[in-house]
C-alpha cells in the first residue's frame, strides 16, 4: 500500500494483542484462529448488518470459564457456527464492517455511474468505478493494456537502459527494485525529504526466499510456478518462461538476502539514515542519484537511504547482472502489478497464488466488490467525500471526541503516577503527552484532485494516470514544510492508526460503528470497544518505536539512562512472553510484536481507567446480569474475535507486526488485576499472570 520507509512507523490497529513471560495458553488454543469452512459470502455479510445484542451470551462457550481462557469463553459460541465465507482469509469484527462499507461504497458508486450531468468527485470515482466494471471491455483487451510497456522492458540492453528505466518507472508512480517517497524528516518533523528504502520483492517477506524449512521451499516452488505462468500468458513459451521464472527467483533472492528484517525495520535508527547526492553518489557508483532526482523533477540537497547493505547490492546488480536478468525482473514485476485488472486469465492466476495459495482463500471476489476496493484505495478522499456526507453525521464526531478526552485524563494520570519513572523522564513524557492531536472521522480539509480525469473505457490506463497523479502530489511534498492537516488513511477505512512523527492519533469514519462504537450502547461497550483502540493509538507513542520520537515528531531521546534500562527491561517480558506462545507449530515473533502488544496493554488499561470516569460521573447499573466492568471485557474481546484461515495465519505470523486474537485479547487481561476481580480469578487460574507486566 504504501512504498517508502515512513509508513512503516504508522501504527495501525486492526489485528493485534499482548503477552506475557509465563502465559501458558490453556490447551486447545486451535480454537484461536479457527479453521472453518467456505459458504456464501453475502449470507456472512447478512450477519454484520444484522441487530445485534451489545453483548450477546449466544456468543459465548458455556464449557470454558471466563477465568480459565477469557477469549474462548467470551467467543467460543461465535466462532463454533462460524463459518469463513470463501471469498475472505478470515472473518472478524473488522471484516464485517468492511464487508457493510463495500455495500454502502458501491450504492454511492452506482448513483454515480448513473448520472450523466455529475461534476467533482462525484464524476471522478464514477468514471474510474465504471471503467473497472465494464468487464466486457476488458476480457476482449487480454493484456493489450500493457503490452507497450512489455515492448519498453523488452528493448532494453544496457546498463544504462536499466537506469533509464528505472528512472522511468519511479516518474511515473511505478517504482522498481526500491521505493522513494517524502515523509517529515526524523530530525525535524516540520519540513518534509525524501526516503529511499528497500524494496523489490514478489512474497511477503525476505525470510520467504531464505527459508529451508520443506514448507517455504514448496511455497517458493509454487511461486515459480505462477511466475512461469505469468510469462506464457504474456505469450512467452513454456521452456523459455520456465528459464525466466528461475531467473526471477534468483534475482529476487539476492535482493532478499540483503534486505533488513521486519524486526530490524521496527528500529527507527533502521528507517532514518540522511545522506548528501555526493555520499549516495559514491555508495552507488552504477547508479547516479543526481541523474535520478532530476528525472523525477525535483531538487534534493539530501534525502533518507536506509538498508545501505540493499543498495550495495542493488549496485552490484547493475554491473554484474544480464540485461536479460533484468527484463525478466521488470517483466514479472508489470505482470504481478497489472493482473488484477486485466482479462480472467490473469485475474484468475494472481488470485490462484496471491490468495488461495498464500492464504487459503476459496473463491474469488465478484468484480463489483474488487472494483469497490480499488476505487476505494485508489481514490480514498474523493470517494470518503460522498462516503461522510451520507454515512457519518456530526454528532458520531463529536461523541468520539468525548470518549478521547477520558482516555487522556487516564492516560495522563498514570504517567502523572508512574513509580518505576524518575521525575525527569516523566516531565518528558508528559510533554509529549500535551502535544498528541487527534483526528476524527474525516479531514477538515479535502484534498484537491482538480486536473485529475478518468477514460470511462480504458481501466488500466486510468491507473497509470491516477499514479503518476499521486507520485506528482507525493514529490511535491519534497523540501517544504510539512502539511499536518493530510491523513494516512481514507474515512471509509475501517481501522485507526497512531503517527509519531505528527504525535496524531486518527480514527477514521468506518470505525465509529458497532461493536467498535455505538451512540446507544452503554459505557462499556464503547469504552471496551472504540475506547481500547483510541487508547491503543495512544500508547503506541510510547511503545519501544514511538518512545524513540519526543514531543516535537523528532527522532530524540527524552528518555534517563535509569528509566529506559527499567523501560527495556519490562518490555522484555513482554516480548519474552509473546515469543514463548504457540498456536499448533506456528510460533508468535515476541520482537516483531512488541509495539503492538505494548499498545494492547496499555491501550487496555486506560480505556478501563476511562470508563471509570464515566461512572463516576453517571452510574449505570447491571445489565442482562453483567456490570460495567464485566461489560468492558467482553466489548474488548468481541471486537478482536476473529477465524483465519491456517495459510492466512501463517502469512500473519510471519510478516504482522500483530498478535493473533487470542493473544490480542488474553495477553493484556491476564496482567491486570481489574479484570481478575470483575470475573473473580484466583491464583492458579490460566487467566493470572503469577507475575503481571506492569508498563505504563
Amino acid at each position: 500500500m504504501y512504498s517508502n520507509t515512513r509508513l512503516a512507523l504508522v501504527s495501525a490497529i486492526s489485528l493485534s494483542l499482548v503477552a506475557c513471560s509465563y502465559f501458558r495458553p490453556a490447551a486447545p488454543t486451535a480454537k484461536d484462529e479457527k479453521v472453518v469452512s467456505a459458504t456464501d459470502s453475502t449470507a456472512a455479510a447478512a450477519e454484520a448488518s444484522s441487530a445485534f445484542k451489545f453483548i450477546d451470551s449466544a456468543n459465548f462457550d458455556p464449557n470454558t470459564t471466563a477465568c480459565s481462557n477469557f477469549f474462548q469463553h467470551a467467543n467460543g459460541g461465535w466462532l463454533a457456527r462460524t463459518e469463513i465465507p470463501a471469498d475472505q482469509s478470515s472473518w472478524g469484527s473488522f471484516n464485517m464492517l468492511a464487508e457493510r462499507g463495500l455495500d454502502d461504497l458501491r450504492t454511492i458508486l452506482d448513483a454515480a455511474v448513473a448520472k450523466s450531468d455529475t461534476t467533482g468527485v462525484e464524476k471522478l470515482v464514477g468514471d474510474f468505478y465504471a471503467a473497472g466494471m465494464d468487464e466486457a471491455r476488458i476480457e476482449a483487451s487480454g493484456f493489450a493494456p500493457i503490452a507497450a510497456s512489455l515492448a519498453e522492458i523488452n528493448a532494453l540492453q544496457t546498463q544504462a537502459d536499466i537506469v533509464r528505466y528505472i528512472h522511468s518507472q519511479h516518474a511515473k508512480g511505478q517504482p522498481v527494485v526500491f521505493g522513494f517517497g517524502s515523509s517529515p524528516d526524523f530530525q525535524d518533523s516540520s519540513k518534509t525529504i525524501g526516503y529511499a528504502g528497500q524494496g523489490g520483492l514478489g512474497l511477503p517477506d525476505r525470510d520467504y526466499y531464505l527459508r529451508t524449512d520443506e514448507d517455504s521451499k514448496k511455497l517458493l516452488d509454487a511461486y515459480r510456478t505462477y511466475l512461469k505462468s505469468s510469462f506464457v500468458l504474456a505469450g512467452t513459451s513454456e521452456d523459455a518462461a520456465a528459464q525466466m521464472a528461475e531467473d526471477v527467483v534468483s534475482f529476487e533472492t539476492k535482493l532478499a538476502q540483503a534486505s533488513i528484517t521486519r524486526v530490524e525495520r521496527r528500529d527507527p535508527k533502521n528507517q532514518y539514515r540522511l545522506v548528501t547526492i555526493a555520499q549516495a553518489n559514491k555508495e552507488t557508483p552504477n547508479f547516479n542519484w543526481t541523474q535520478y532526482f532530476s528525472s523525477l523533477k525535483i531538487n534534493v540537497e539530501s534525502f533518507s537511504m536506509t538498508s545501505p547493505k540493499f543498495f550495495a547490492q542493488f549496485d552490484t546488480m547493475l554491473s554484474t547482472t544480464p540485461a536479460s536478468s533484468w527484463r525478466n525482473y521488470f517483466t514479472a514485476r508489470l505482470l504481478r502489478s497489472s493482473q488484477p485488472f486485466l482479462s480472467k486469465p490473469f485475474v484468475d492466476l494472481n488470485f490462484d497464488f496471491f490468495s488461495k495459495t498464500l492464504n487459503g482463500v476459496k473463491e474469488q471476489r465478484p468484480r463489483w466488490k474488487r472494483i469497490v476496493q480499488a476505487t476505494s484505495g485508489s481514490l480514498g478522499e474523493p470517494l470518503g467525500q460522498l462516503y461522510v456526507a451520507k454515512h457519518f453525521p456530526p454528532e458520531a464526531k463529536a461523541q468520539a471526541m468525548a470518549l478521547i478526552a477520558d482516555l487522556k485524563v487516564a492516560l495522563k494520570a498514570r504517567l502523572e503516577n508512574l513509580e518505576w519513572m524518575g521525575d525527569d523522564t516523566k516531565r518528558k513524557a508528559l510533554e509529549k503527552f500535551a502535544t498528541f492531536t487527534p483526528k476524527v472521522g474525516y479531514p477538515d480539509k479535502w484534498r484537491d484532485f482538480s486536473g485529475l480525469s478518468f477514460s470511462r473505457t480504458d481501466f488500466v490506463g486510468n491507473l497509470q494516470v491516477l499514479a503518476a497523479f499521486e507520485r506528482q502530489f507525493d514529490l511535491n511534498k519534497i523540501g517544504k514544510p510539512t502539511d499536518r492537516s493530510r491523513w494516512g488513511m481514507s474515512p471509509q477505512t475501517v481501522n485507526a492508526y497512531y503517527s509519531p512523527l505528527s504525535n496524531e492519533i486518527v480514527f477514521p469514519a468506518a470505525i465509529l460503528q458497532f461493536p467498535f462504537f455505538d451512540p446507544k450502547a452503554d459505557p462499556a461497550i464503547n469504552y471496551g470497544g472504540i475506547g481500547a483502540v483510541i487508547g491503543h493509538e495512544l500508547l503506541h507513542g510510547f511503545d519501544d518505536s514511538g518512545s524513540k520520537f519526543d514531543a516535537s515528531g523528532a527522532q530524540r531521546n527524552w528518555w534517563t539512562e535509569t528509566d529506559l534500562e527499567l523501560f527495556n527491561s519490562r518490555t522484555k517480558r513482554l516480548e519474552e512472553h509473546a515469543g514463548a506462545t504457540t498456536i499448533g507449530d506456528l510460533r508468535i515473533n515476541g520482537k516483531l510484536t512488541l509495539g503492538e502488544n505494548i499498545a494492547d496493554l496499555g491501550g487496555s488499561q486506560i480505556a478501563f481507567d476511562a470508563l471509570q470516569l464515566a461512572q463516576a460521573r453517571t452510574p449505570v447499573g447491571d445489565i442482562d446480569g453483567l456490570n460495567q466492568n464485566q461489560r468492558f471485557f467482553y466489548s474488548w474481546a468481541q471486537i478482536w474475535r476473529r477465524a483465519m484461515r491456517p495459510e492466512a495465519l501463517k502469512v500473519m505470523i510471519n510478516t504482522d507486526p500483530h498478535s493473533p486474537s487470542l493473544y490480542r485479547v488474553n495477553g493484556p487481561l491476564m496482567n491486570q488485576a481489574t479484570f481478575a476481580k470483575a470475573f473473580g480469578c484466583m491464583p492458579g487460574d490460566g487467566m493470572i499472570n503469577p507475575d503481571p507486566v506492569k508498563i505504563w
